[in-house]
């Protein structure tokens, strides 16, 4: 599990914010948002601009360094803090993976371009790597047989990572952790508004689209069940397209392709249908704005929904103050954004919060503006 991130540097971040899930309080209520002595289940909230889906690109980022991958979450001119001095962002990563800490710092001066890698196990450098000057340390490698043998003298390429390079070099053994942790960073994802509907990235679940995964795992009846219980009543069929590919359609005396007519809403519901029936692939799920298409009256049972799912750690970006409530998580689960912190209800006061309080009203009252520990 993710057990925090720091991020200077990045986008709307200039100075160090962290969001940390270590910070578990004693409450005896809603104990299956924590799992491990981490928050698993959180909810933030923050005011526009404030960088809530800059945070989400912040927390995958760390997939560029496991993964080959070509696509930046975001748009990468904004990659870099436009107004600060240093020419590198800042990501400082620690994980918690079968009672092991692991702890990855890297600094990159674009979305691809390395400057700086260090990795920590249990607080013991395994290496660190300057990529400008060419220079580092690896003189703990020498007590791993399955590392001994990589060779990292010759002059590196700043687009790929040491880690990456062990992963895809070193048959690990007594280093098994990293693979676990690989896997983990492999299973992180982001779900997020784009164009009237949700995007999914990370993740290889939905290679030829959400609509054609569902069509290939015969789950549209399945869909028409779930778009029910959250008080979408449409009937769906799958049927070729005048080019013999298979589509969702709405199935009226007239089909009508499903893509195309489909309203916002419907099209969030049903990437939300589709990532929920894969969480067995998820580890980490960062939600951005997870109702901005959806009737007030459905975020709860959204939440409820995904707060079962004991395996997926948990993060969904809201203005939605109705889902501030003690009755569905607790306060040190519920996060404040700023562009200088991130801070949790339970921390954000000097009041000792309990489970009867009202937190929404605390909130909109501004009870939880001024940090008290961050």
């Amino acid at each position: 599990m993710l057990k925090s991130l720091t991020v200077s540097n990045f986008r709307v971040f200039k100075d160090p914010v962290t969001i940390n899930f270590s910070k578990v309080r004693d409450y005896k209520f809603n104990q299956m948002c924590i799992k491990n002595n981490l928050i698993n289940k959180a909810i933030l909230y923050g005011r526009n601009a404030t960088g809530k889906s800059n945070l989400g690109y912040a927390l995958l980022d760390i997939r560029t360094m496991v993964l080959p991958i070509s696509t930046p979450l975001g748009d990468e001119s904004g990659f870099l803090h436009a107004n600060a001095a240093e020419a590198a962002a800042v990501f400082e990563y620690s994980f918690i993976i079968n009672g092991h800490e692991i702890q990855y710092r890297y600094e990159k001066t674009s979305f691809r371009e390395i400057k700086f890698e260090r990795l920590m196990l249990d607080n013991v450098e395994l290496y660190h790597f300057d990529f400008e000057r060419q220079q580092g340390d690896f003189t703990a490698f020498l007590h791993y047989d399955e590392l001994k043998h990589l060779n990292i003298s010759d002059e590196w390429d700043n687009e790929t990572s040491i880690l990456r390079y062990i992963l895809a070099n070193a048959k690990l053994k007594e280093l098994m952790i990293l693979k676990e942790w690989s896997s983990f960073v492999e299973g992180m994802a982001m779900l997020r508004p784009l164009d009237g509907g949700m995007r999914f990235q990370g993740p290889k679940i939905f290679s030829h689209g959400i609509t054609k995964s569902i069509i290939e795992k015969k789950q549209v009846h399945e869909l028409v069940r779930f778009l029910s219980e959250m008080e979408v009543d449409i009937p769906l069929k799958d049927d070729l397209k005048p080019d013999g590919e298979s589509g969702l359609y709405f199935d009226f005396q007239r089909p009508l392709d499903f893509v195309k007519n489909a309203s916002s809403g419907t099209k969030a519901l049903t990437a939300m249908f589709a990532m929920l029936s894969n969480l067995d692939r998820i580890t980490f799920l960062y939600i951005d704005e997870m109702d901005a298409n959806l009737h007030f009256s459905l975020a709860e049972k959204i939440v409820n929904t995904l707060k079962s799912q004991e395996n997926c750690q948990l993060i969904i970006s809201t203005h939605n103050t109705d889902l501030m409530s003690n009755r569905i998580m607790r306060p040190d689960c519920y996060f404040i954004l700023t562009p200088e912190y991130v801070v949790s209800c339970a921390n954000a006061t000097a009041r000792e919060l309990r489970e009867g309080h009202n937190l929404e009203k605390l909130y909109q009252s501004g009870e939880f503006d001024e940090a008290v520990s961050t």
